[in-house]
């Protein structure tokens, strides 16, 4: 149950990634992009075009941004790509491997014994879960559940509902990243920083719901710029591991994209987070000589 719970929310990850994002320091004029979440890529030999969409991944469905537009670019392409393949049979699996801290750390022995009882309360009254069965798991991946209760509704994600769609149309979903690559990042962050996090995410949860409010709005106004305001003046108290977390991960996709996008017509959906900036996904592959356009 508690496998399915986290494959569930797994993308949560993303979204606090994409949530620290923007307190980095990024030298150099920032990159001004159109308002918009759909992107064309065309050029540099494509036979046809792929296209990138921004999303969020906890939304409420009244939030949800499904224009005709979008729908049909994802129609005309032949697979989708999310950051890790959700469909992957071995997830579960992977998940049991890969959550776990190493040498034998658990939050009892990141926390003192104060902190380990708020975040053990938190999460039996607000998330239903008996904190000793996952206090050995990367403490940032319990942050990430916490996730799930900044939004006043049963929210719902981009991933799932284009998961739906494409399966409905019989394409082929795949990942930019592997679950083993995209949880090796916080192997990268020390276990007691992410502990701190965890606690920090709990005692300042008002303070997080407001910031995510914040955010949606700029979602709903498909404004990338906006989200880097957002991020900007939050802290998330994890600006030194800005490569790891963000740049690294850029950077790493971006061959990727290429290979698949040459292959076959591909809907690439990713964070938006991971979109914007000098080093996000737009100028990197306009920087590789690909035509990277909004779809308006």
């Amino acid at each position: 149950m508690l496998l399915n719970l986290f494959k569930k929310k797994i993308l949560n990850l993303g979204l606090l990634i994409a949530a620290s994002a923007f307190t980095f320091k990024n030298p150099g004029t920032p990159i001004k992009l159109e308002k918009s979440l759909l992107w064309e890529i065309s050029g540099k030999g494509l036979g046809k075009p792929s296209y990138l969409y921004g999303t969020i991944h906890i939304i409420c469905p009244t939030d949800m941004i499904l224009t005709e537009q979008m729908q049909a670019k994802l129609k005309s392409t032949e697979q989708l790509s999310l950051e890790i393949d959700m469909d992957d049979p071995d997830m579960m699996m992977t998940m049991l491997r890969v959550m776990p801290m190493k040498d034998g750390a658990s939050l009892q022995t990141l926390l003192s014994p104060a902190d380990y009882q708020t975040v053990s309360n938190y999460f039996r009254q607000n998330l239903g879960m008996d904190l000793t069965m996952v206090q050995t798991w990367k403490p940032i991946m319990l942050t990430s559940l916490l996730y799930t209760k900044l939004a006043d509704c049963k929210p719902q994600s981009y991933e799932e509902t284009f998961m739906k769609m494409a399966k409905e149309q019989g394409k082929e979903i795949i990942g930019v990243e592997t679950l083993e690559e995209q949880l090796a990042v916080f192997d990268k962050i020390p276990y007691k920083k992410q502990a701190e996090l965890l606690v920090q995410g709990i005692t300042d949860i008002d303070k997080s719901k407001k910031e995510f409010a914040q955010m949606i709005a700029a979602y709903k106004k498909q404004d990338l710029d906006g989200f880097e305001k957002i991020f900007k003046e939050s802290e998330q108290g994890l600006d030194e591991f800005a490569d790891v977390l963000l740049l690294q991960r850029n950077k790493s996709w971006i061959p990727v994209i290429e290979r698949e996008a040459k292959e076959k017509p591909t809907f690439f959906a990713v964070g938006a987070g991971h979109l914007g900036g000098k080093q996000g996904v737009i100028q990197l592959l306009r920087q590789q000589g690909y035509t990277v356009k909004p779809v308006l």
